[in-house]
Parts: structure tokens; sequence; C-alpha cells
């Protein structure tokens, strides 16, 4: 399974501008909370003797992390859409935190986790960890460049590296996929593409990578291309639907964007449709189809979209929110998340969107997985970042 964070900034192409800017929107927002919120940390930090936990540079020997639901936090007004069985306090001082992958019997998140320690949300690293659900403790934390999307799939967790965002040089050129262990986060592999690594996925067996000009498929072992099919589009988001035979691509042409299905063993272009306004992902894919946000610029307002089978065909949609909004898959239940941390999380019925329930927000960097027939939540409270794994209430089942 695999959840990619998608981002991309470019010099020598046009590309839209809220696409490029979701991540530092969201990480000058956790600068400006952290100076916000410093004095009252640090008393907080006095009186109950917070402990906080910072990647190290080579990766924590001992992990130390695991609270009890009773005594840490849990989402405001959060009854309606679930219940908190189990919580991680995974840092304190905003460390950005975004789920991009679940298997192995673990969750891998990505964010900058060591702030305290002299790591800005400027730097050219960003910190991948670990957490086992069999023994709820991080197991595992590495350090890789600054990432544009990651994935899990086929045994590996893959980083791609190909961004120029904000004056951070990407290793050459951008061009390196790094195959990392999902046991030990230990790199394997660094697979040199002949352009820059821009999005990941993994569509059932098969290993996809979307550079400015060209959708590859790879051999997951070598690294050798089976696959080139020439885009028409500046990639934006891409996913994966229908148990694994179909790779979805959001990509960008003359300021429209485009939904595009492709089967993902040939390559094959099943069906492209045009996607009204813009949208900067990510995409939540269903048994059947596709969810996607779309803004419209002039209102400043989004709609939530649903697009059915191989065919994408539009089916649902439901409008009136505010343009900062994710959708992630669930277990039979679509989450709608404001990625600014102040409006409603609404539990949706797939198919059609209809609002089942609506709960307090999660915070700035809010997001679900579902694994194995359970569901994990990451939000946090004021700078502190928490995992928990949830139980949907009935209306959200």
């Amino acid at each position: 399974m695999t959840l990619s964070r998608t981002r991309q900034e470019r010099s020598d192409e046009v590309s839209d501008p809220t696409e490029l800017l979701i991540k530092e929107a969201r990480r000058a927002s956790r600068r400006r909370r952290l100076c916000n919120g410093l004095i009252p940390l640090l008393v907080l930090l006095l009186v109950v003797g917070v402990i906080t936990y910072q990647v190290d540079r080579g990766g924590p020997s001992a992990p130390r992390i695991g609270t009890d639901a009773s005594t840490t936090a849990t989402p405001p007004h959060s009854t309606p859409l679930f219940s908190v069985s189990r919580i991680l306090t995974l840092a304190t001082d905003g460390a950005g935190p975004f789920i991009v992958g679940a298997g192995n019997h673990s969750i891998f998140v990505e964010g900058t986790f060591d702030q305290l320690k002299g790591q800005t949300s400027n730097s050219q690293v960003d910190d991948l960890i670990r957490i086992d659900l069999r023994t709820w403790r991080i197991s595992g934390a590495a350090r890789y460049p600054n990432e544009t999307s990651v994935a899990y799939g086929d045994g590996a967790l893959w980083w791609a590296t190909g961004e120029y965002a904000f004056n951070i040089t990407a290793p050459d050129g951008g061009r390196v996929l790094f195959k990392i262990d999902p046991t030990n986060l230990s790199k394997e592999k660094a697979f040199d593409l002949p352009n820059r690594t821009l999005l990941v996925t993994v569509a059932g067996a098969s290993l996809w990578v979307a550079t400015p000009t060209t959708l590859i498929r790879l051999n997951p072992e070598s690294g050798r291309i089976l696959v080139k099919d020439p885009s028409s589009f500046i990639p934006i988001a891409m996913s994966s639907s229908g148990q694994g035979r179909y790779l979805d691509v959001l990509g960008s042409r003359n300021s429209k964007e485009y939904l595009t299905t492709f089967d993902a063993k040939s390559g094959r272009r099943i069906m492209r449709r045009l996607v009204p306004g813009a949208s900067g992902g990510p995409l939540a894919s269903t048994a059947q189809g596709i969810w996607i946000n779309t803004v419209n610029d002039r209102s400043q307002s989004s709609t939530a979209r649903y697009f059915e089978g191989d065919r994408l065909i539009p089916s649902a949609a439901r409008g009136g929110y505010p343009p900062d909004i994710s959708l992630f898959s669930g277990v039979g239940v679509i989450w709608l998340v404001d990625g600014w941390g102040v409006k409603s999380t609404e539990c949706l019925a797939p198919s059609t969107g209809m609002v089942r329930s609506k709960g307090g927000p999660l915070g700035v960097y809010g997001s679900f997985v579902a694994y194995t027939g359970h569901t994990f939540v990451l939000f946090d409270r004021g700078l502190t970042n928490y995992f928990a794994q949830v139980i949907p209430t009935k209306s959200c089942g």
C-alpha cells in the first residue's frame, strides 16, 4: 500500500503554484506555530517533564515512544468519528509528519523530527521512521535527501528525490530513486534514471516512476526500464486503483489538469478525463474509482469529486469546502481532512460522497491510512504530533 505526498518546483517548466506551495505553506505554518508556542511549550516541559523524541543522525539506538491513550491528548470532538485505542507521541516540536506507506506490519512516516537539534524546515534532508504495529514502538529511523514522493510496495520502500524546491539541491540532479529496506530502513540500491524522479508508486506488482516528461516502469531488482510512456503533461500526483490493476496519474497541461488511467502492467492508456479546477492531490483510491479534491481559484473553495471505474466516469461531487482539504481512503469510507487544521473532519460514503459523520479538526498534519482492516491517524495538538490507532464509529465504518 502506498501513500505519496506530492510536491515539485521547476525553474524550466510551467506548473501549478498551488501544487508547488503545499508543503512549503505547511512548513511555514509550522515555523510560525513554533515561534508563537515556544514559551508555552517550555513552561509545559518544566511542569510535566514531557519526554520528546528526536531522530539522531545515525538513527535511534533505543527508541522510547509509547503512551497510554487515557493519559495523552486525543483529537478534539472526534467521538462522532472514532475512538482512540492506542497512541504514540511522535514529536513536540512541530515535525510536520506525513504517512508515506503501510506494509510489513508497519506504518512509515516522513517528517523533520529533530527541530530542537538544529535541523530546520529548510533542511536538505527528511527523516523516515518505521512504527512497528506489533510492538507499538518506533523500530527504525533513517535520514534521506528531501523527497518528492515515497511509496511502499513489492517488498521495499521507494524514495524519489527529483524536486528543485525552495533552493534545495536534489542529489545527482534529482534523478535518483532509492530502494529502502522496510525493516531497518537502510539503503538497498540507488537507481539513476534519465530524468528527475518526481513521483513513485507501486500498482500491483509494477513499480512506476514519473519524470517531468515520461512515465517509466522499472524492474524493482535491477532498475532496468521495462516500459516508457512519453507523457504530454506535467505529473502532479500518482496512485493505483482497481486493486492494483490500474495506474492513475494526475497531471497538468496548458493550465488545465487531467486524470489519466493506465493499465498497470503494459502502460497502455485507458482513459483521460479533464478535471474541473486545480488540484494538488493526493488521490484517494477505492475498489471502484478515485476521489480527488479540486479547487476553484475564484471562490477559493474546493469540491471533492469521485471518478468511477477505469473510464473515470464523474459519479459524485460535494463542494463548499475550504481549498486545502485532503482525501484519504479508509475501510469502507473516505476521510476528508482540512489541511489547515481549522475546519471539521468528515467521513464520506465512498460511492456517493454523502457525509456520514463530522468531527473536530485533526490539525495541520492530519491524515489517515487503512491497513489490514484497521484505521490509523496522524493528528497534532499545538506543536505536538501524535500517531494513533482508532476504531471508527458505526457511521464511519
